[in-house]
């Protein structure tokens, strides 16, 4: 298998355990924190997602204590490509299964150009099979239309925010304007994480989601100090909206958003959007990264208004190697996912706190 004219990325070896799969010279390693700026400065290099981003790897095992796989492939000191992967608890009588990236939209196997992506992706479902690892989600962003409703929402963002201002449009500005003269008002800093989690627990209580577990977001903050940042949206004093945002050169992205509903006549979340996109066109950020959403449901409506593009996602399973269409995303657009949020949001607040962590561990 030809590999003539890959980019060289790594000068010199970090140490590392490494098998060789299938033929020919390409290793797959398992990296360790060593690596961790080999991997990140690859990542940046192949603009991948901030999913891909080494720190997740202490986010997952630290607050969820899963096992995490982070392969590269290597032709000698070349850098072909990268899999984050974590493996997540396994059902009595089921197969192991590893999901890139599991709690998070994106992942999947990042490459080179010059490298052949399904090559390197067989490499991997390999070397995870010989580790018992049989099924592999993978969370790719796709350059095609795919058969999945799942998109994200991005918006492509103009040179200053007095462009970005004219540019969403007049009832976007109206209900922002709303917000402001409600008195809403903002509030930037990652001193706000147990705000912002209580925040988002009592929204996904309300949905009838079972809500991560606060050293999830904690060990984000923690995990990235470089790339994150907390705003709030408030009211006489009092947080009612919160956004976790990632911040990268070229995109800001919001992995985690929510508003109190009782707030919602005050236009909280427009006032919290719009203080990020503000923020990221100041910064010469050229997009913003709305999230996953579902083609038509409210999520996606919502974000659509403010001129976002829809990009398709493929999801897909490997199971022993074959593809397989069914995902985790796929269970919870299912009628069962629907009677059990039913039942998950008439429980108290303080007990879906306490059982939402145990819960979520299996729900990737």
């Amino acid at each position: 298998m030809p590999f003539d004219g890959v980019k060289v990325l790594v000068t010199n070896n970090s140490h590392f355990d490494s098998s060789r799969t299938g033929t020919g010279d390409v290793a797959v390693v398992e990296c360790q924190d060593d690596c961790s700026c080999l991997w990140d400065g690859y990542v940046r290099k192949w603009k991948g997602t901030y999913c891909h981003l080494y720190g997740w790897k202490r986010v997952l095992a630290q607050a969820y204590g899963l096992k995490m796989c982070y392969l590269s492939f290597r032709a000698g000191s070349d850098w072909l490509g990268l899999l984050p992967a974590a493996v997540l608890p396994r059902f009595p009588g089921g197969q192991k299964k590893a999901v890139s990236l599991a709690f998070c939209n994106y992942g999947g196997l990042l490459c080179s150009p010059e490298a052949e992506k399904e090559s390197l992706k067989a490499r991997a479902l390999q070397h995870l099979a010989q580790k018992g690892i049989r099924q592999v989600e993978f969370r790719d962003i796709s350059t095609e239309p795919a058969a999945t409703e799942e998109v994200t929402m991005v918006l492509s963002l103009p040179d200053s925010p007095e462009l970005l201002w004219k540019q969403i449009g007049s009832k976007v500005r109206n209900q922002i304007q709303k917000a402001r003269q409600s008195g809403l008002t903002i509030r930037w800093g990652t001193d706000q994480g147990d705000i912002l989690y209580t925040i988002y627990a009592k929204n996904m209580g309300r949905l009838g989601t079972p809500v991560h577990s606060f050293r999830f977001v904690r060990e984000t903050l923690d995990a990235f100090p470089d790339h994150v940042d907390v705003l709030t949206v408030q009211h006489a004093g009092k947080a009612i909206g919160g956004m976790l945002l990632f911040r990268e050169p070229d995109r800001w992205s919001n992995p985690l958003a929510s508003c109190l509903s009782e707030f919602n006549s005050l236009n909280p979340n427009m006032l919290l959007y719009w203080e990020a996109l503000r923020a990221a066109s100041q910064a010469g950020a050229q997009s913003f990264d709305f999230g996953r959403s579902r083609k038509k449901s409210g999520t996606y409506n919502f974000k659509k208004q403010w001129g976002t593009k829809e990009v398709p996602l493929d999801y897909h399973c490997c199971r022993n190697t074959v593809r397989d269409a069914k995902t985790a995303t796929a269970f919870y657009r299912s009628p069962k996912a629907a009677l059990l949020a039913d039942i998950w949001r008439k429980l108290p607040f303080p007990l879906q706190v306490h059982l939402g962590p145990m819960v979520r561990r299996w729900m990737p």
